[in-house]
């Protein structure tokens, strides 16, 4: 059988288990109502949680530099594509989040991806949370230490699994703030307590949180008075840009920037989408990011009290409606869909098998009759 037919035999095998996934077409820009696949529909499926990403003024700043600086650096950073708007960037992350140090990454894939492999080697031991990222379950692997996944948010069985393993050279706990997928958030001042009583490093990803949470939009370890050994954030989502960051000391960054390979040998981010994320990060710590973090607690509020089934933490973006089945949750998908709702349908690989769930997701540019509608569409279903 050729490689075509193997795949065809594949495709066939996804969509009689109704697990294909197949791409829509977006037009124009993001924002609370967007054109799929030629339909209007207002959506429930961005990460833009604080309406940036359609902001004019992102789109003026990377404008600027494209005009000045070109479209793209030519190489990776390490070569000759470190450019003055990646260390400004990094510059205005380190300022921002209070660390050390601040190096940039393509993606959070990237990211989690890059530090995982280059702060872990055999003879190590990395504790991961049941329910992380896809990214941080492929950098555990990749990275040659001995993988532990505890179970979600389940501290006292982290305990035990670190005591259990302290003759290891180096021991790192891993896990994300604000789950992508539940909406529900990890116990963060408890686990820093527990990393530093067991001397193990603490890295922590934010991807979904910074923005959203905290003083200045810095994310629930900033919330509650905590600093991780490393901290993982994205411009992609809250901040409406793309790329990714790692908050870190100056020895961790310079560690990175030596072994970290999708770092090494990745082509620089463009100048433009630098120039982006710099001027969202102006926004999102000033008194307009408080305004609308205030909006999108509003509206996540609004939501689950009209939808009390709903999981996620109260005030949070992300509200799944667990349903359980796959064809039944691309089949509620696609009847919102003709009421011109978009709320994408999430089945496994992606969540565990059974738990097929629509992930909703809020923004502080969605309106309270945006919601409402909504909310009057789930209740019927």
């Amino acid at each position: 059988m050729s490689l075509e037919d193997e795949a065809q035999r594949e495709l066939d095998e996804l969509r009689e288990r109704s697990l294909l996934r197949t791409p829509r077409v977006v037009d124009g820009r993001q924002g609370p109502t967007v054109v799929v696949d030629g339909r209007e529909v207002v959506s429930f499926s961005s990460n833009d949680y604080l309406g940036l990403a359609g902001d004019p003024r992102l789109a003026r700043a990377a404008a600027a530099a494209s005009e000045v600086e070109g479209a793209g650096v030519g190489s990776s950073r390490l070569v000759v594509g470190n450019h003055r708007e990646h260390v400004a960037l990094e510059a205005a992350v380190a300022d921002w989040v209070r660390c050390g140090a601040a190096t940039m990454f393509n993606t959070g894939y990237a990211a989690n991806v890059g530090v995982l492999g280059a702060l872990l080697r055999a003879g190590d031991v990395v504790f991961s949370d049941a329910l992380n990222h896809a990214s941080i379950v492929d950098g555990c692997r990749l990275s040659r230490a001995e993988v532990v996944v505890f179970p979600h948010r389940d501290l006292a069985a982290l305990e035990r699994e670190l005591v259990q393993r302290t003759d290891r050279r180096r021991r790192i706990v891993v896990s994300e703030s604000l789950f992508s997928m539940d909406g529900d958030c990890a116990d963060v001042a408890a686990l820093a307590e527990l990393c530093r009583r067991h001397d193990a490093a603490w890295i922590l990803d934010e991807a979904h949180a910074v923005g959203v949470r905290g003083p200045e939009g810095r994310g629930f370890a900033a919330e509650a008075g905590v600093v991780p050994d490393v901290l993982i954030g994205t411009f992609g989502k809250a901040l409406g840009s793309f790329g990714a960051f790692v908050a870190t000391t100056p020895a961790i960054a310079a560690l990175l920037w030596n072994r970290a390979r999708p770092l090494v040998f990745s082509t620089g981010l463009p100048p433009a989408v630098a120039a982006a994320s710099r001027a969202a990060i102006e926004v999102v710590r000033g008194g307009e990011g408080d305004e609308r973090r205030r909006m999108l607690a509003a509206r996540a509020t609004r939501l689950r009290e009209l939808v009390p089934d709903l999981g996620g933490i109260a005030e949070g973006p992300i509200a799944p409606r667990l349903v359980g089945s796959d064809a039944a949750v691309m089949k509620l998908s696609a009847r919102l869909f003709e009421e011109r709702l978009y709320v994408q349908g999430i089945r496994p690989p992606t969540v565990p098998v059974g738990t097929a769930r629509l992930r909703i997701s809020l923004s502080s540019a969605h309106t309270v009759e945006m919601v409402e509608q909504l909310a009057r569409s789930l209740v019927r279903s």
